[in-house]
């Protein structure tokens, strides 16, 4: 069936493998939203020559105005220039370098700017976007992700990952005003800054390149410190799109640009030679003399599925157990093998009570030799590290070869010859690649009644009685033998495990979790509703600025990005004071705080599977979702619920999966 579906997708899907070209990266203009504070009114100074509606002034400054949802520009000399309800350019006359717009950026202080200056009338808020061509966009972000005083090689390397960034966000911001915020919700972006000569040169010597995967240009995802391990995005955010690009392992690159980091070290031939308190911790652990050798070492990220899963490989930091096997001998001085397990925090209460970091790991680093890691990280770990990129061009390493690194799938190109440019580098060090977590296919959930949250369970004897079904929303939660903190705890659950409900005694509910195939108690404060295969109710209206969706019912989730007011989603269910969403720019379903959401019109009934508007299900509608999943197509409105076939909340290759095996018959 794999077969069949693999052809089927490679004979829906004929996107030509070109080359972006020259031509195209100089047109490309950047619409980024400038931070305004939600100011009403904003005043920029003009150096050079600008027009609005053709009627140009010189010099001076542009004040806009929003009040009684109108806006209204006027120059400091020549008055009032335009009144409007919806937008208004001040567009750049001409192609001096000496023409700039600068103005008071609430995050970033006072900024010069290329380009142009939109102002829109955002629902009654004054929104500020400077329209850009694509280099003078890089000069910006490199300026503000970088010192200026960086090595060319690490400023090169910034500046190819901004340009891929900005591409892919440029593609994908199809209904909004906007393609990018000027924060680090997309990527830092400070104008214009003439005094960073470096930056400069170094985005004039490579923006004419770009990281590409099957032909496409890349997202290329990057954080400050990955904490000495790199993720793919798929791990981190879900979702398989460019996730080849990316590779999942350890970077000794990263750690070695802290010196927070704590690393102790295993030789299994010689325990003694090991840190005194870790080898004091291992020796009462096992209750013998003395550690003849560590035969074994290997740290588990989920006791439950010690082996990984498609989407969380087995030693995923931070890693939650570490199982080892250790030859001691005993008081009577026989020799004997013991095995013993751990956690990481025994560990570093016994051993590194300092450590600060908190992505811990077990590497194999030689034979019969290993570390165990604390490091300190920043950001969402996936893709390039700022510090580890940094270390590598500090050793030597050109910014093709720091590319090459992090996003090893991906190949460089010159968009101008179309020539890849290789690495010829070799990573010399002693830790062990993990394996790039393949994809797996996503089955087609099987129908069923959607169950009523606010309604009262039933008491249950079987776990296949549940009434419905609850995410953890606590970090860690204790499955109890009973109702009761005085209980013994069975297991310890982790933030986002999906429980079966099959009964209720006061605020305790009883719980099957898979997983461990373990029934027991949880309380209700510490878990939310969750849907399987939740129904579209209505259409919601975002009603306030940076409202984080997130991947899970309560701040403990990861965020995945913010919703503005005006924007659009659809609103499937209510999890306690969550809503769970259709982001309806993205496709993609997320959980978002109640009060940010104003309720709107039901939603319009649609066929399932039905993305593009045929009245019919056809092999047509997932080519036209595996596009979309890629970046290629727009999918739009009521067109997005059709699309959503496995009913899940989110659009992507899933849905095209599901359609084409229902297309041919095997579901």
């Amino acid at each position: 069936m794999k077969k069949l579906i693999s052809l089927l997708l490679c004979l829906l899907l004929p996107i030509a493998v070109g080359r972006v070209t020259s031509a195209e990266t100089e047109e490309t203009v950047v619409r980024v939203l400038l931070s305004t504070g939600n100011a009403d009114t904003v005043t920029v100074k003009l150096s050079g020559t600008y027009a609005v509606d053709g009627k140009n002034v010189t010099g001076g400054t542009v004040t806009a105005k929003i009040a009684n949802s109108k806006i209204t520009l006027s120059h400091s000399s020549a008055g009032t220039l335009k009144t409007t309800g919806t937008s208004a350019a001040l567009k750049r006359v001409g192609t001096s370098a000496s023409t700039t717009l600068t103005f008071d950026n609430a995050k970033h202080g006072t900024r010069t700017y290329y380009g142009d200056f939109v102002f829109y009338n955002d629902g009654g808020i004054l929104r500020v976007i400077n329209h850009v061509d694509l280099k003078n966009y890089l000069y910006g972000v490199v300026s503000g992700e970088m010192s200026d005083s960086s090595k060319p090689d690490l400023l090169k390397t910034e500046a190819v990952c901004a340009k891929c960034f900005a591409l892919c966000e440029v593609a994908a911001r199809t209904t909004k005003y906007f393609d990018v915020y000027d924060t680090t919700s997309s990527q830092l972006y400070y104008g214009y800054v003439a005094t960073d000569k470096n930056t400069i040169a170094a985005v004039d010597a490579v923006w004419k390149q770009t990281l590409r995967y099957n032909g496409k240009v890349i997202t290329t995802y990057y954080s400050t410190a990955n904490g000495g391990q790199a993720i793919t995005p798929r791990i981190r955010w879900g979702g398989t799109t460019n996730d080849g690009a990316y590779w999942f392992g350890y970077d000794p690159f990263d750690l070695a640009g802290s010196t927070k980091n704590v690393i102790l070290t295993v030789n299994g031939a010689s325990p003694k030679s090991m840190d005194a308190a870790l080898y004091a911790f291992l020796l009462g652990k096992t209750g013998a003399k003395e550690i003849v050798s560590v035969d074994a070492l290997t740290g588990i990220y989920d006791p439950d599925n010690p082996n990984g899963t498609a989407r969380y490989p087995s030693t995923l930091a931070p890693e939650k157990r570490y199982d080892w096997t250790l030859t001691v001998k005993t008081a009577d001085g026989k020799t004997k093998q013991v095995s013993l397990s751990c956690t990481p925090d025994e560990v570093k209460a016994a051993a590194a009570p300092s450590a600060a970091g908190t992505i811990c790991f077990a590497v194999h680093t030689a034979e019969k030799e290993w570390k165990l890691v604390w490091g300190v990280n920043s950001g969402h770990r996936a893709g390039l590290s700022h510090r580890g990129a940094g270390q590598m061009v500090k050793q030597g390493y050109s910014y093709v070869d720091v590319l090459k690194f992090y996003y090893r799938g991906a190949t460089l190109y010159d968009d101008v010859t179309g020539k890849a440019i290789e690495s010829n580098a070799t990573f010399a060090f002693t830790y062990e690649d993990g394996a790039a977590p393949s994809p797996g296919t996503t089955p087609t959930p099987t129908p069923k009644p959607t169950p009523t949250p606010s309604a009262t369970p039933t008491p249950s004897v079987e776990p296949v009685d549940s009434q419905y079904d609850v995410i953890v929303t606590s970090t860690s939660l204790n499955l109890r033998d009973g109702p009761s903190t005085a209980t013994a705890s069975i297991k310890v659950l982790s933030l986002g495990m999906i429980l079966a409900v099959s009964g209720t005694s006061g605020e305790w509910l009883r719980v099957y979790d898979a997983a461990s195939k373990k029934t027991g108690f949880v309380h209700g404060d510490y878990v939310s509703y969750y849907e399987r295969n939740p129904e579209p109710q209505w259409e919601g209206v975002c009603n306030a600025d940076d409202s984080n969706l997130r991947s899970g019912p309560s701040t403990n989730f990861s965020k995945y990005w913010p919703l503005n007011k005006g924007d659009k989603v659809y609103v499937y269910y209510q999890s306690k004071n969550w809503y769970y969403v259709m982001d309806r720019a993205t496709g993609q379903g997320a959980f978002i705080w109640k009060s940010y959401i104003t309720p709107g019109s039901p939603v319009p009934a649609v066929m399932r599977g039905d993305a593009n508007g045929t009245k019919n299900v056809t092999a047509a509608d997932a080519s036209l979702i595996l596009r979309f999943a890629v970046k290629l197509s727009v999918i739009k409105d009521e067109a997005l619920l059709a699309a959503d076939y496995t009913h899940d909340g989110t659009v992507d290759t899933a849905d095209a999966a599901a359609i084409l095996r229902h297309v041919v018959g095997l579901e």
